[in-house]
């Protein structure tokens, strides 16, 4: 099966940048790469590609761990998140107990590489700006 176009040229500005990502798999349709916070330790994202070059999925999975207890608090903050912030949005996974973000983009395989940059740097700051208040949702009674 053929590399996946827009991950390939993603890749190539991400490489240009000076931002170091990785295929994830044999089929080169996810890149992942890792972001350095100010309020948590880096955060790694991941980008998948859309078989047909046009979109892309961007997540950052575990964004915070909280104890089963806090489930129904982390459901209202993610709300809460979701309502202040655009462009990403914040959910409990119910698997793991975790916090992940997610973010849905349209790309043009001209211009995906910069495109998936902003979004992915989008992203880091949102997470790292929510991040005290998630962590002061775990924390606190």
């Amino acid at each position: 099966m053929a590399e996946n176009m827009a991950a390939k040229v993603t890749k190539a500005f991400f490489d240009s940048k000076g931002l170091f990502s990785e295929f994830v798999d044999e089929m080169h349709d996810k890149l992942s790469l890792s972001f350095k916070m100010d309020n948590r330790e880096p955060m790694r994202i991941i980008v998948f590609f859309a078989e047909n070059n046009t979109s892309c999925k961007i997540r950052a999975y575990n964004v915070a761990k909280f104890p089963q207890e806090k489930m129904e608090r982390m459901y209202k903050i993610c709300n809460d998140l979701n309502f202040k912030f655009a462009w990403i949005k914040f959910y409990v996974d119910e698997s793991d107990n975790t916090i992940t973000a997610d973010d849905d983009a349209v790309i043009q395989l001209d211009s995906c590489g910069d495109e998936v940059y902003r979004c992915c740097i989008q992203m880091a700051q949102i997470v790292d700006e929510a991040y005290p208040t998630i962590m002061k949702g775990i924390w606190n009674d």
